[in-house]
């Protein structure tokens, strides 16, 4: 069996479609399509049931996707160790903006100091586009909000953000909602609270940073949601603040890796930020 006709397989899966998947692999549909076909070939039996253009899986192709998680995450852990053997001490670390600003720079300082060979690499994006670099093998660890996908992965909760709303000082409930892209977990929460809350809330401005996003409701573009955490580093006395309902508020930052096996390195960062966290509601 062909690793990368197991893992084209799964991207078919996990991305909804053969486009999609191809989108993430950076491949042309015919590729996908072919490897589909040659691992159906080599099984000697069909994973899809088509319906024009819906795959669904066959019961063989679901026992072949719930098995095949922890071969493949072991094989793509296996050839990133062996692609950079001369940096046994690299970390590529994925976070979002909010957690970059507001959980990491003392933690990462921490373990620099303690760790003065390890050669550190963050990235700041969306929690889709992370999920995405780490599903390709370009990070080794993420900090994401949720939902919880991908169940085969080693998903560790750090820390609990608190949402507030922030409103401009003269206009208290503005109908248009200032968030980030597509792909960013707290934007899918603030249009559902929206949708459940504010139903005169017609249209969305995307700023691609907190800093940006403050100043704009700030001027009086809109209103949006942002981590009380992340109030604390900005000027949060241009803005009108309101707390949230819980079920809105209170949102959960994971520390994602393919597997549960994990370099020291990361299991120190983990319980650095834990720390923080707890020291900062204490």
């Amino acid at each position: 069996m062909d690793f990368a006709d197991l893992q084209t397989f799964r991207a078919v899966v996990e991305h909804g479609g053969i486009s999609a998947a191809a989108r993430r692999l950076h491949r042309v549909q015919s590729s996908v399509s072919a490897r589909l076909a040659a691992l159906e070939t080599q099984l000697g039996m069909p994973l899809f049931k088509r319906q024009g253009r819906r795959l669904q899986l066959t019961p063989e192709g679901q026992r072949l996707y719930e098995r095949s998680a922890p071969v493949v995450n072991e094989l793509l852990a296996l050839r990133q160790a062996m692609q950079r053997p001369q940096c046994p001490d690299l970390l590529r670390l994925g976070a979002m903006e909010s957690t970059a600003a507001a959980r990491l720079p003392r933690p990462l300082a921490r373990l620099r100091a303690e760790h003065p060979g390890l050669e550190l690499v963050l990235r700041t994006g969306t929690t889709q586009a992370l999920i995405d670099q780490l599903h390709e093998g370009a990070l080794d660890a993420v900090l994401v909000a949720g939902p919880v996908t991908q169940p085969a992965w080693c998903w560790t909760p750090v820390c609990v953000e608190e949402l507030v709303l922030i409103a401009p000082q003269d206009l208290p409930q503005p109908s248009t909602l200032v968030c980030f892209a597509q792909g960013c977990a707290y934007r899918a929460v603030a249009l559902a609270w929206a949708r459940s809350q504010h139903p005169e809330v017609h249209s969305t401005v995307e700023i691609g940073s907190y800093h940006a996003l403050i100043a704009s409701v700030a001027a009086g573009m809109g209103m949006g949601l942002v981590p009380r955490s992340v109030l604390a580093l900005s000027d949060a006395a241009s803005v009108l603040q309101r707390p949230l309902a819980p079920v809105w508020a209170r949102q959960t930052t994971w520390l994602v890796t393919r597997t549960a096996q994990r370099p020291p390195s990361l299991e120190a960062l983990w319980t650095r930020i834990a720390q923080g966290a707890q020291e900062l509601h204490a």
